[in-house]
Parts: C-alpha cells; sequence; structure tokens
C-alpha cells in the first residue's frame, strides 16, 4: 500500500472513532456537571425540610408555679424525655449557619430558650443541663443583670443572673446569651415591650430602639466577647417596623412569641419571625410537641 493510501486510511479509522466515541465524552461531562450540581446543593441550599420546635420557657421555681413557671422536676422530665427520644438541642448558631451557609443540622433537632436571665435558670436549670449535656439560648435583660451584679441579691423570688454566673455558664459551652432589650421588658408609658407607641413616629421609635437595643449588644460584647445575633422581642409585641429595625442593626434573626413550629430552609427572612412554644406549669413537652405538630402544613 503506498504512503498516500496508508494515510487515507488512517484518517478514515479517526475519524470513524471519534465520532464512535463522542456519546460517551458527552456522557462523562454530563455525569460530571450533575456530580457538581448535586455538591452544590448540598453546601448552599437546603433542599430538605427540617422542622425546628422552639420551646420558650422563663423561670424554675420549687414552691410556685403558671403560665411561665416551672419546677425543677418538670424541667427534669423534659429533658430525660428529650434524651430517650433522642433531640438533639441546638442553638441560634447552628440555625443561622444551616440558612446561611448549609451546615447540616443534627437529626431531630430541638431548641431550649430562657428568656429574661432569671438566677433561677442557675440554681435549677443550668445543673440539669449539665447532667444532661443539653444546650439552651438564654436571653437577658441588661439592666436587670446591671442591677443585680452591682447589688449582689440573690433573691430566687425575684433576683437576676450576674456578668460573673453568666460567664460561669458561658465557659460550660452548654449557653448562648441573645439580646433581650436592656431596658424595654416592661410596660410603662404607654409602651409595650420595645413595640412602637401609638402616634409614635419612625423616627422616634427607631431612636428609641436602636439606643436601648445596642446599649446591651455592646455591653454583652464586653463582657463576653460575642456579639448577639438574635433579637428576643420582649412579650411577643413587634410589627414591621420592629423587624426592620433590628435588620438594620445587624441581627440575623428575631425570636418570637408566635404560636408554631419553624420549617428551615434558606430563606433567610423566616429567621426574623421565629415561632416558640410555651413551657407552663403541668403542659409536659411529650404532650407539647404533639399539640405544636399539628400546625404543620
Amino acid at each position: 500500500m503506498s504512503n498516500k493510501k496508508h494515510l487515507l486510511v488512517s484518517l478514515i479509522l479517526a475519524v470513524t472513532l471519534f465520532f464512535l466515541t463522542l456519546p460517551l465524552i458527552n456522557q462523562t461531562k454530563d455525569s460530571w456537571k450533575a456530580a457538581l450540581s448535586s455538591q452544590s446543593d448540598a453546601v448552599g441550599e437546603n433542599t430538605e425540610n427540617v422542622y425546628l420546635p422552639i420551646i420558650m420557657y422563663h423561670d424554675i421555681k420549687k414552691n410556685s408555679a403558671g403560665k411561665d413557671i416551672i419546677n425543677p422536676g418538670e424541667f427534669e422530665s423534659d429533658l430525660k424525655y428529650l434524651k430517650e427520644n433522642n433531640y438533639t438541642t441546638i442553638t441560634m448558631k447552628d440555625v443561622i449557619d444551616y440558612v446561611y451557609d448549609g451546615k447540616p443540622l443534627p437529626e431531630n433537632p430541638i431548641m431550649i430558650t430562657f428568656d429574661d436571665g432569671y438566677l433561677t435558670t442557675y440554681r435549677y436549670g443550668y445543673p440539669l443541663l449539665q447532667k444532661y449535656q443539653m444546650k439552651i439560648v438564654l436571653s437577658i435583660i441588661g439592666k436587670s443583670t446591671d442591677d443585680f451584679t452591682r447589688v449582689g441579691d440573690d433573691h430566687l423570688e425575684y433576683a437576676h443572673l450576674t456578668w460573673p454566673l453568666l460567664d460561669e455558664m458561658l465557659q460550660s459551652g452548654l449557653i448562648e446569651i441573645q439580646n433581650h432589650t436592656y431596658n424595654l421588658h416592661s410596660t410603662r408609658a404607654g409602651r409595650v415591650g420595645c413595640k412602637q407607641k401609638r402616634n409614635e413616629s419612625a423616627e422616634e421609635y427607631e431612636a428609641v430602639l436602636s439606643e436601648d437595643i445596642m446599649k446591651l449588644q455592646q455591653e454583652i460584647v464586653e463582657m463576653t466577647g460575642n456579639a448577639p445575633t438574635t433579637f428576643t422581642i420582649p412579650y411577643g409585641e413587634y410589627n414591621d417596623n420592629t423587624i426592620d429595625i433590628i435588620k438594620k442593626l445587624g441581627f440575623k434573626a428575631a425570636l418570637t412569641c408566635d404560636y408554631g413550629i419553624n420549617k428551615l430552609t434558606n430563606d433567610k427572612e423566616a429567621l426574623f419571625r421565629l415561632k416558640r412554644i410555651c413551657r407552663s406549669h403541668n403542659y409536659p413537652i411529650d404532650e407539647l410537641l404533639k399539640d405544636v405538630k399539628k400546625t404543620i402544613r
């Protein structure tokens, strides 16, 4: 065979081989694209529904009980139930990392929140958290913390946590501190909690709310080295302006008193209206969770 004929045959074979393998090349490229897309979804987006119940506690007392007060035995029974039913307590950091960055949450996540920062949280709640290795989100009132740190009054009927006790609890890794206003947890002067007053301008309201919240925010940073990411709304009283202001102040979430269970996705806006369930006396956590699951749509 002449050299020309040999080259021609080789060229024909090469072209034929190329067209025969082209589908395999495209299939491989498509497989890589699918794999990369799947990996991107896993890292940056949340494709599965995660339902998060947030339980709201306030006070633990031995000799009195009510809507916002339970006894130590009730709190321990709650923690035992969660442990035996494979729930894992998480913090707002975990929730924000999940929504913003797609970091995975454990199976059966649940959040325990304590509002106001009563001394009983340390005296009765903290030892049980250590015993069962459960975490809580603790939202403090700044002026109360300052006042009881200064006077040293430790009466369990009314005392609040002090900065040294908060530091001790933080060292355990079981406590996350969030902002519950410096001095707007009241119903005085026509204002309910931090809600906008009737006939109060948007500008006036923003000035009042910003000054109060940021006073506590700065103090928590100075005393603990950590900046709260979440604003816990006193009495659950708020409006759209409240949410807009706390967004401008740099918060990434808000805990309300709205009733229900939270469906977590990658929707950052939903973090500003997180629902909770109040744990009252004689309303054990198994019944509470059973009832709130009925709200899932």
